[in-house]
């Protein structure tokens, strides 16, 4: 029922919520209302300083010489009315040298029928929760000491069902505001997150969940909507790219087989050299262009062995790498793509330098590998550029027999991203370039 009831747009479930919660402070004010309204009629004290006012109108108005019997019979009829007469003297020690005091709403000086307010004693000099006493002069000049309520500390205002009541107030304006947070809030913020990493490692459709109001289903629909345009563009571009790629090695093939014909010479073999590069340069690209949409599947992988077993392959082929790694840990990636990323990483490194350092380590859920040289290193302008693919260092972007085509990093980074880690290039210390791979830990089997 409640259901079918609800609003179904977000400026009407806004509207309603501020109706409920407007109509629980209603009901939170009438309810304190009623508890002071019964706190009042059962408060003795209210009535007994009545009392006491019309004692003192009374005695004011009697004759000097019959007041004594006037207040004997008012202490008979209402024994907690305390009043007695008192003399300057009382009036003196009670205020010392610095005059007559105020507590409370008792104010100094003239009050109705000719009487004054001289004094009045508080819980200062009286002790707490007991009430306070007034030096009175009435009209005559005579001083009396009235107390204004009664002895012993007054019956509680609020008590224990108004702490019941306010206790339940407070658990259901919570109930409302975090029923506001899940059905409103929420919604939005996942949308907001699945838009901010939408595109940043990988393209491929996250489908948000369709929920809360309608405004937000209807920006969901249209995000999950824009996903699969955007992915179904990079698969159709990339497929073109590929099939472009691929339709030249025919050609290619022609050309080289034609020059195979001519006889040897300069510029035969310049030729040859213009194929190959050209050839390098397709399967580069092949390479890219395959690397992140792999059909192979996700595994377990053992960082330490997989490090341990490339380092040892090239130093069989005579290159410098000191491995430090410790501890046993795992990450979730195809084996085939991150050992090519690897082997990328390893061989830029090697290229501008002499040797090269790899320190692997697991800290919290993150695995970090790090891949350090010291060789001439990347300016930073130029490291978020060189990520990008066919971005070489070499600004004449000549392409020679043992240059790359700038696909190098490119290629390691969408391998990385695509198995959920990250990649950034960072300086080392001392001079030289820092590779930093971070991959979410693998925390089975651990």
């Amino acid at each position: 029922m409640i259901r079918r009831l609800w609003p179904d747009s977000m400026l009407y479930q806004v509207l309603v919520l501020m109706s409920v919660a407007g109509l629980v402070m209603i009901i939170a004010t009438v309810v304190v209302v009623l508890f002071l309204k019964a706190a009042l009629e059962n408060n003795l004290a209210l009535m007994n300083s009545h009392k006491v006012s019309l004692a003192i109108g009374k005695l004011n108005e009697t004759p000097a010489d019959d007041r004594l019997a006037v207040l004997g019979d008012m202490r008979r009829s209402a024994p907690n009315v305390n009043i007695w007469f008192v003399s300057e003297e009382d009036l003196k020690a009670a205020t010392g040298p610095e005059g007559g005091k105020r507590f409370g709403p008792f104010r100094l000086g003239e009050t109705l029928l000719g009487m004054k307010v001289e004094h009045v004693l508080g819980p200062r000099e009286l002790g707490i929760g007991k009430p306070p006493q007034l030096f009175i002069r009435l009209s005559d000049g005579s001083l009396i000491l009235a107390e204004w309520g009664f002895r012993g500390p007054p019956p509680p205002i609020l008590g224990l069902p108004f702490y019941l009541f306010f206790g339940f107030l407070v658990l259901t304006f919570f109930a409302l505001m975090l029923w506001a947070a899940r059905s409103l809030v929420r919604p939005m913020e996942h949308l907001a997150q699945s838009a901010e990493t939408f595109g940043e490692r990988s393209t491929v459709p996250v489908p948000v969940k369709e929920a809360g109001p309608k405004e937000v289903r209807s920006a969901a629909q249209a995000f999950n909507r824009m996903q699969l345009r955007i992915n179904d563009f990079l698969e159709r571009r990339t497929r073109m790219l590929a099939a472009i790629s691929h339709d030249l090695r025919t050609p290619l093939t022609r050309l080289r087989l034609r020059l195979d014909l001519l006889e040897e010479g300069d510029i035969r073999d310049r030729s040859l050299e213009d194929l190959n590069i050209m050839d390098r340069q397709i399967n580069a690209a092949l390479t890219f262009l395959r690397d992140g949409a792999s059909s192979e599947e996700p595994m377990r992988i053992d960082v330490p062995s997989l490090l341990h077993a490339l380092v040892d392959q090239y130093c069989d082929l005579g290159f410098s790498i000191d491995l430090r790694c410790s501890g046993q840990f795992s990450i979730m990636a195809r084996r085939g793509e991150l050992e090519r990323a690897l082997s990328n990483l390893l061989d830029n490194a090697n290229k501008y330098a002499n040797a090269v350092e790899i320190d692997a380590s697991a800290s919290g859920d993150k695995v970090r590998i790090d891949i350090i040289d010291h060789g001439p290193g990347i300016s930073e302008p130029e490291k978020h550029r060189l990520l990008e693919p066919f971005e070489r260092g070499d600004h004449a972007r000549q392409i020679q027999k043992d240059t790359g085509f700038g696909l190098g990093l490119p290629t390691s980074k969408t391998i990385v991203e695509a198995g959920g880690g990250t990649l950034e290039l960072r300086d080392t210390r001392g001079g030289g370039l820092t590779v930093r791979l971070t991959f979410p830990l693998n925390k089975a089997l651990q």
